[in-house]
């Protein structure tokens, strides 16, 4: 009992720590403004694929829909969200790797702004839990088919180390299981009759996307490769199907090989090696805490130093540290846009639309978001030449 009550306690600290080293520490990001956005959307009452574009499949924005309208709009809201799925991880990441849990969450603090792929990564080490201790089938199958309504390339590639399992009467049960939340959201989509653009959007799109996104850094593929070479040598050696989970979900750096989609899968694998090792816990968690607080301070100096402002009372964005130059910038475009949307069509045609529409409390739309791949089957002159046709018509 005394054990449970100190386990409560570290999670709830972590949860604490995750949260103010979030909003304080990490830097605001377009992907985290896109994620936010996403939930804001559909809980202002927008509906995806149709009222604004959005490739991935759906769960996680949805989830962050309703934890804002349980509680507020706010990106706070949504990064105290954020931080439930980040202790849950600490908590799978103890469960699973007691020796290195500290060091493989030092390194995902710096990467844990609220994003889908947090996620992924939760559910990924709830599955590889279930596979540990036999759960029932038809229940892994119901968390391969979220984990599918989260990313759905991660979905699939999550579902190979079933196949290797060569049971016919299991591998059904878990087909039947990855049907039920599918069919749950084809019921979504057909009561919102936006069956067709979800297609287009999160897969028809995808050889766009591909085609647009594909970024290639020779350093990343190589360790990448080593990686999925040492990954696939352990398995051959053990028969771990915990393994065969960790090599498919090194898949989900396709097609953006940047740091951030290597370290997300990455940090698997790294707490499954530390795991090996004869370090001390201790040592783990003295560079957890020397982590931790040079960020705050490193924080706290750029506050000081007027590069970065604490927001307090900036509506949706209130309470987060943001950099100083690009937010008085947003704040100029938004009050422009304010005072000329009376008597004018007016659209933002930029990457940062959604920061400058959530700061000015401004309805976002389907042309916030065109980044190259994210039109679904549309391309450049699609969208030229819709915005020309509104403009010879108003």
């Amino acid at each position: 009992m005394k054990r449970k009550y100190y386990q409560l306690i570290e999670l709830f600290l972590i949860f604490i720590l995750t949260l103010l080293f979030n909003i304080f520490c990490n830097e605001l990001t377009i992907d985290e403004l896109w994620n936010y956005g996403f939930s804001y959307n559909i809980a202002t009452g927008l509906i995806p694929y149709k009222d604004f574009n959005m490739i991935i499949t759906p769960l996680y924005p949805l989830l962050g829909a309703i934890f804002l309208k349980l509680f507020s709009y706010t990106l706070l809201s949504y990064q105290c969200f954020n931080a439930i799925i980040c202790t849950a991880i600490f908590y799978y990441l103890k469960k699973s790797t007691p020796k290195a849990y500290y060091l493989t969450y030092t390194i995902f603090l710096l990467f844990a702004s609220p994003n889908y792929s947090i996620l992924c990564l939760l559910l990924l080490y709830i599955l590889m839990d279930m596979e540990d201790h036999h759960k029932n089938d038809y229940l892994i199958g119901i968390l391969l088919g979220l984990l599918f309504l989260t990313k759905q390339n991660v979905g699939v590639f999550l579902c190979i180390p079933t196949l290797f399992t060569k049971n016919i009467k299991k591998i059904f049960h878990r087909i039947v299981g990855f049907l039920i939340p599918n069919l749950i959201l084809l019921v979504y989509l057909l009561k919102n009759n936006i069956l067709n653009n979800f297609i287009e959007y999160c897969f028809l799109g995808l050889k766009n996307f591909a085609n647009d996104n594909l970024y290639l850094s020779k350093f990343n593929v190589i360790i990448l490769s080593i990686i999925i070479v040492y990954l696939i040598y352990e398995y051959c050696k053990t028969k771990e199907i915990r393994l065969l989970y960790i090599i498919s979900f090194q898949l989900f750096d396709y097609p953006i090989f940047d740091t951030y989609h290597v370290v997300i899968p990455f940090l698997v694998v790294c707490s499954y090696i530390l795991n090996k090792q004869k370090f001390s816990k201790k040592i783990f968690q003295l560079v957890f805490i020397l982590l931790v607080s040079f960020s705050f301070a490193n924080s706290y100096i750029s506050i000081i130093n007027g590069n970065d402002i604490f927001s307090q009372n900036e509506g949706l964005l209130k309470y987060r540290k943001l950099n100083k130059q690009s937010y008085n910038y947003i704040q100029e475009v938004s009050a422009y846009y304010k005072e000329n949307i009376i008597n004018n069509q007016i659209y933002i045609i930029d990457p940062l639309s959604y920061y400058i529409k959530l700061v000015g409390n401004i309805k976002i739309d389907k042309y916030d978001l065109l980044n190259n791949g994210n039109l679904g089957l549309k391309n450049s002159k699609d969208i030229i030449n819709s915005l020309d046709k509104e403009c010879k018509n108003t």
